[in-house]
């Protein structure tokens, strides 16, 4: 039974994906109310409406080969990813009985992947939001338990400055609300989680930054949105985070050497 309903949480995960995407586009094209939540969705290039089948999320974009079935326009994969890692991420807090606090942030990290792909960036008050509202979760805590809680807050600082001084060296750029969101992990997530988590970052965000080199779609040069590997990243930790710590012991020595 708890399978069966860690299985419909990745489901609810997959339909609030599509619907926030939805959303998010129609907010970010000026929709008016009631539009921007009554209006049929479509093709995003001929205005085509699109039927019930072709809106299932993640199975519909293979199943149309990732194209509008009239004029051919070329779906972003954003799309299909962005909605599978919300499902697998929904599901692992619920499979894992972690901190409700966990949803609010994966969803957040949601949101903030959408605007970061379009616009190399993500709205300020988005990001104070989340910063508060974190903020008072970690002081909430600290009140209720009468104690700090061991969480990666100072790691997350002195990381964010090592990556700070690096860009300054490199001179590449690292945008000022990735590196929030970063210290805003650190309220939540303790020591080992976070350091493997940063791992999980950079193995994947680099892998795709020299797979667009070697694919000749991207030059050294080139900048690269974060916050979509942000979001990935986390999704994966919440799925085999806890694992991982528990049973690779290589892990011990990651840890050990950065804490």
């Amino acid at each position: 039974m708890y399978i069966y309903f860690t299985f419909i949480t990745f489901i609810l995960g997959l339909v609030l994906a599509s619907f926030l995407n939805a959303l998010l586009y129609r907010i970010d094209n000026g929709y008016k109310y009631p539009d921007i939540f009554i209006k049929g969705s479509h093709c995003e290039k001929c205005g085509k409406l699109l039927k019930t089948y072709e809106l299932i999320p993640v199975l519909s974009y293979f199943i149309f080969k990732g194209k509008c079935s009239v004029c051919g326009y070329r779906v972003p994969l954003y799309y299909p990813v962005s909605e599978f890692f919300l499902g697998i991420g929904l599901a692992s807090i619920y499979y894992y009985s972690l901190s409700p606090i966990l949803y609010f942030v994966l969803i957040s990290l949601f949101i903030f992947s959408y605007f970061d792909r379009i616009y190399k960036g993500v709205p300020r008050i988005l990001v104070n939001v989340f910063l508060g509202i974190l903020g008072m979760y970690f002081v909430m805590v600290t009140l209720l338990t009468d104690t700090v809680p061991k969480n990666a807050i100072l790691i997350s600082l002195g990381i964010i400055l090592f990556i700070f001084l690096l860009t300054k060296i490199l001179k590449k750029p690292f945008g000022f609300g990735d590196i929030l969101v970063l210290v805003g992990l650190g309220l939540v997530l303790n020591t080992p989680l976070y350091i493997l988590y940063i791992y999980i970052f950079i193995f994947f965000s680099t892998g795709y930054a020299l797979l667009r080199i070697l694919l000749k779609k991207a030059t050294l040069k080139s900048a690269i949105p974060l916050l979509p590997f942000i979001y990935i990243s986390f999704s994966i930790l919440l799925l085999i985070g806890e694992y991982l710590i528990e049973n690779w012991k290589i892990l011990d020595i990651f840890i050990h050497l950065n804490t």
